[in-house]
């Protein structure tokens, strides 16, 4: 009786949403296609540039070729977290505003904008920066990488930083930002859960009896009979039939 009673509701819903069907598709529409243009046109572009470093410090043997020492790995791991906090520190970003005066970049803004990604057990230290501008944010990353590997050695007394690769490319790749496929996918889905929102909630408030299934199903009565609601087109059509009819059975009267 239950399951009886779900499948009743579940038709009664499907019957709310199909009878305001055109609204729902007109909403979500303009809303993607407002999201998709807005993102195409109105908003500015973002560039990512990266540099990649490993911590790293070659131990050769006595024929001089180097050797690999796993307590020298684990070493340097360890290090990582120390690393990560001595990149964004400001005794670095210092030194970077003092000798790339040409970035126009603070020392506040170089902390707050470089993002230093590290992974778990691993020697690699990835520098990311985004900017409106490709160019410029290779620069940063670039001079930020130089300084910390120039400084590492005075700080930590070892020189183990080396830089695998930096962005030399000066072709702009293709923006990190926007993403305009998951903005129309956004606001897609946001539209049509808040349309269908809209929608069941005036229903709700919508108390009028519409059908005989309306009059079966909340007052609990059978219909005899329906009156049909009429236009005045209806009614100038039936005035004018019945005035032709009348006028035609005089006439017919009169032949007679």
């Amino acid at each position: 009786m239950k399951i009886g009673g779900m499948i009743m509701e579940f038709k009664l819903l499907l019957q709310m949403l199909r009878k305001r069907l055109w609204l729902i598709v007109l909403v979500v529409v303009l809303c993607s296609a407002g999201t998709g243009a807005y993102s195409i046109y109105v908003m500015k572009p973002v560039y990512e540039a990266s540099s990649t470093m490993i911590v790293n410090k070659s131990n050769l043997d006595s024929e001089g070729k180097p050797t690999l020492d796993i307590n020298e790995i684990n070493s340097n791991i360890m290090l990582i977290n120390s690393y990560k906090v001595i990149i964004s520190s400001a005794s670095i970003m210092e030194k970077v505003f003092a000798q790339y005066p040409g970035l126009h970049e603070t020392v506040q803004e170089l902390m707050d904008r470089v993002e230093v990604v590290t992974t778990q057990n691993s020697q690699i230290i990835e520098l990311k920066i985004r900017d409106a501008s490709y160019q410029h944010a290779k620069e940063i990353v670039n001079a930020v990488s130089l300084v910390f590997k120039h400084e590492i050695p005075q700080i930590m007394k070892v020189d183990n930083i080396s830089i695998l690769d930096s962005t030399l490319s000066t072709s702009a790749p293709d923006p990190v930002s926007p993403n305009v496929v998951l903005n129309i996918a956004i606001a897609f889905a946001a539209s049509f859960m808040i349309i269908v929102g809209v929608v069941l909630f005036i229903e709700y408030l919508d108390d009028t009896i519409k059908s005989d299934e309306d009059v079966e199903r909340y007052l609990e009565l059978t219909t005899l009979g329906a009156i049909r609601k009429m236009k005045k087109r209806d009614l100038r059509t039936r005035a004018t039939a019945r005035s032709n009819q009348q006028a035609g059975e005089k006439y017919a009267s009169v032949s007679q």
